[in-house]
């Protein structure tokens, strides 16, 4: 079987045969599924979640009833693509006040396992844990909004992947992996923004996505504790919140545009990230153009949300070259 490669308008470049037959032709019954309206991908069942992606063997055993091989096809995919220029987070973790790039390899271990201790941002406050010893991601313990808001975009996830390819060390994959399935079972989609604005507001997804959940997407991808369910779970919440972003026209400033550019960049195999990409760069194209994102308050450089739109500056230009 030979693999296959999809460029980044979502063409496949190279197309290969499965089972004695061209995969270019083979894309009947998963269209059927395309087609279908919903409003949360963690709905779908696997056959129409797959169909989701323009990959030709995908498509091919999907048609043929295969969803498990199709599953396998899927992952097979990434795991070749998350080797080669995968997006990585931003060197300053503001939420945590530490910059990866400037960090001993010492310091980086130390910091790491402070994490793996619950120390998880900038205000050495640890979360309250659950009676499974899980993390309760909604309970405001200091009463404060902004800390609730960095426990819910989890900003530590790309210092534990730092940590976890240098060392090797397995703790730091279990512990994004059990934070992720934990966090991924209290919330299951964004139909409560205004009850939960610290985690479905369009900052909030804008930040997760671009800091901390695409970039650990691939910084994990090879741990066993980030297996097969872990990865297709959280494939399907990346689309759903990048979904979100796009839908609520919510890209009016570099950020957002940020977190929607960083989704539709990292997956171009997925039919909708055409217009993810779309809605995203004519945003940095305008935003760019204006003198407004040179002239930025020192002062407000310090909260997260403009330090993000300032060093993906780069990001974004790049993308729309």
């Amino acid at each position: 079987m030979t693999t296959t490669k999809t460029g980044v308008g979502g063409k496949v470049n190279r197309v290969g045969n499965a089972g004695g037959q061209d995969l270019k032709t083979i894309f009947s019954a998963a269209s059927r599924y395309i087609r279908k309206k919903f409003k949360c991908v963690r709905d779908l069942n696997d056959a129409e979640f797959l169909s989701l992606f323009d990959i030709p063997e995908v498509s091919y055993w999907i048609d043929n009833g295969f969803n498990i091989k199709a599953h396998a096809a899927l992952l097979e995919h990434f795991r070749d693509r998350v080797q080669d220029n995968w997006l990585m987070p931003p060197s300053q973790l503001v939420d945590m006040a530490f910059d990866t790039d400037g960090a001993s390899y010492d310091h980086l271990i130390e910091r790491a396992d402070l994490v793996l201790d619950y120390d998880l941002e900038w205000s050495g406050v640890p979360p309250e844990l659950d009676a499974r010893g899980s993390i309760d991601w909604q309970k405001n313990i200091l009463q404060n909004q902004q800390w609730l808001e960095r426990i819910n975009r989890h900003s530590w996830w790309p210092l534990l992947g730092h940590a976890y390819q240098r060392s090797g060390d397995e703790r730091y994959a279990r512990a994004f992996a059990t934070q992720l399935s934990a966090w991924m079972n209290s919330h299951h989609s964004a139909a409560c923004v205004e009850d939960y604005p610290y985690i479905w507001s369009s900052k909030q997804i804008a930040l997760r996505l671009r800091v901390s959940w695409i970039p650990a997407f691939g910084m994990f991808y090879n741990s066993p504790y980030f297996n097969t369910t872990r990865k297709l779970e959280m494939l399907r919440s990346i689309f759903d919140q990048a979904r979100y972003l796009r839908q609520n026209n919510a890209c009016d400033n570099l950020l957002l545009n940020g977190g929607l550019v960083s989704a539709g960049i990292s997956f171009p195999e997925l039919h909708e990230a055409g217009k993810w990409r779309k809605t995203a760069i004519d945003g940095c194209r305008e935003l760019l153009a204006s003198s407004s994102t040179t002239d930025i308050d020192s002062h407000e450089l310090q909260s997260s949300s403009n330090l993000l739109a300032f060093s993906d500056r780069e990001l974004a230009a790049t993308a729309c070259v």
